[in-house]
């Protein structure tokens, strides 16, 4: 057997060895190479064994070098594609540039076509590399840029992969292709940029997926000068916490910036890890810290323009029609279902409407609270402790409430509540209900029977979940209940 036929024989071994062990395609440039070679291999065998007769005698030479050229790229291919790309980058996970492959591959060629140069044409390669001194300093010169490109492409490599957001030249986006000459990166404007490495690696860098993903985003706010600053540090802390995208670990943290002439400057730093969505992330948490704002009367001092219409809407047929609907939930409620036209009316008149984003925490397992909560709109998950983790029990829909204990008598809350998409709810507070109360002391009766019969329900909903959490208190009975709602209030019966 010639040697031509066991390099065929070679080539169409590592084609079905291949495509065997390989999940993925080795790629066009290597099944062209096989195809390449095992057509010149089959016409230097017929050439050699004398089936093509009418073939010049230095094109035999020509034609074998050419062949065995091209069954070293073939074999070249393979060890790249066995050995780096399989063995050193996907196994060992060691990051080897695409450019330095290629070099790797062109530099193997290269030594292998000096070889065949001298063992197939018999031409001494050193006489190929003595060039007229002139000649090699103009195609230096020439080359000058190219091969700066070609090093600083390998040295960015080490620092920026394809998929990396990153900002260069003042330009941000995700990296695309990182090639000889250039890299390219596409915009958050769908715009793709080309820069050449050799400028790029002389600027600033900044990747923001790499040496890690975390990256820290900081938002400014004002707030006016009546508001406590802790409590409105606390609030942006808060806010940032409920929105999807930002991590727990960095914590989110608030800063006094500045004392303005409008008001007091706040500085929200928080982390995320998906810096790709970072707008969206940003956006969303100065969306959640608006309606944190609205619910806590917190105002945010901006110039105003006031435009004055010919016909102003009707403020108070507004207004009715709103009370109307409020009276009507109320009415469906048991324990405010005993009151009177007078009494509910007065409940609507200084209830409160608050919105809350998905998320964000309602009332907390645990804490002081004097406010009932009727839902209008969206959904909330009740969720109590279970030693180390949290254990949902319900949800809340349109028309259910909570808080009805922590209302009459200042009772912690027994768990926590949390808004499962926007929220919209009716607050009622401790002072409403007083004036409530301070008309007809002996509602406080009725008030403590219907929270006997509910106590003692939820006692037996509740009993598997707290079997492997912590027992809580019996149901009381209905004179203690009165009792607690009449010293709460500072009333008497009368």
């Amino acid at each position: 057997m010639s040697l031509a036929s066991i390099f065929g024989l070679m080539i169409i071994g590592l084609l079905v060895y291949l495509g065997m062990v390989r999940k993925k395609p080795a790629g066009p440039e290597f099944y062209s190479g096989c195809l390449s070679g095992v057509l010149l291999v089959l016409l230097l065998e017929l050439t050699t064994q004398g089936f093509i007769a009418q073939v010049p005698p230095w094109a035999h030479p020509w034609l074998t070098f050419i062949a065995y050229l091209v069954v070293s790229f073939v074999v070249l291919k393979t060890l790249d594609l066995l050995f780096i790309e399989d063995y050193l980058i996907e196994k060992l996970g060691k990051y080897i540039p695409r450019i330095l492959r290629m070099i790797i591959l062109v530099v193997g060629l290269t030594l292998a076509g000096l070889v065949l140069l001298r063992a197939v044409l018999e031409v001494d390669p050193l006489a190929l590399i003595a060039l007229p001194t002139i000649a090699t300093a103009v195609v230096g010169f020439s080359l000058k840029d190219v091969i700066a490109r070609v090093a600083s492409g390998i040295q960015l490599g080490r620092m920026i992969h394809v998929g990396d957001w990153v900002t260069l030249m003042d330009n941000e986006g995700v990296v695309t292709d990182l090639a000889f000459d250039y890299i390219t990166i596409k915009t958050r404007a769908l715009d793709y940029i080309m820069l050449p490495n050799d400028v790029v690696s002389q600027s600033k860098i900044i990747n923001h997926s790499r040496p890690e993903t975390l990256s820290a985003r900081a938002i400014f706010v004002e707030a006016n000068y009546a508001h406590p600053p802790m409590q409105v540090k606390q609030i942006l802390m808060q806010s940032a916490l409920a929105v999807p995208g930002v991590v727990a670990d960095p914590t989110p943290i608030s800063y006094v910036q500045e004392f303005k002439e409008s008001g007091i400057a706040y500085k929200l730093k928080f982390y995320l890890n998906d810096y790709a969505n970072r707008e969206r992330i940003e956006g969303e948490v100065m969306a959640y810290i608006w309606y944190a704002f609205q619910r806590n009367g917190i105002e945010i001092p901006y110039p105003q323009r006031v435009v004055h219409t010919t016909q102003p809407p009707d403020v108070t047929a507004l207004r009715t029609i709103e009370l109307a609907g409020i009276e009507e939930q109320f009415r469906g409620i048991d324990f405010l279902a005993v009151l009177d036209a007078h009494a509910l009316h007065m409940l609507a008149e200084h209830a409160q409407k608050r919105v809350y984003l998905s998320r964000e925490l309602v009332v907390r397992e645990g804490e002081q609270g004097e406010e009932f909560f009727v839902i209008m709109e969206g959904e909330a998950d009740v969720v109590i402790k279970t030693g180390a983790q949290t254990t949902r029990v319900a949800t809340l829909k349109i028309g259910q409430f909570f808080g009805e204990m922590s209302l009459l008598t200042g009772t912690p809350r027994s768990a926590t509540v949390q808004a499962k998409s926007q929220l919209t709810v009716t607050v009622i507070g401790k002072n409403a209900m007083r004036q409530v109360l301070s008309r007809n002391p002996n509602l406080a009766d009725q008030f403590g029977m219907i929270l006997t019969a509910r106590q003692s329900e939820l006692a037996t909903t509740r009993e598997t979940a707290d079997r492997t959490a912590r027992l809580r208190p019996g149901a009381e009975d209905g004179n203690s209940l009165t009792a607690r709602i009449l010293s709460f209030f500072g009333l008497s019966r009368s």
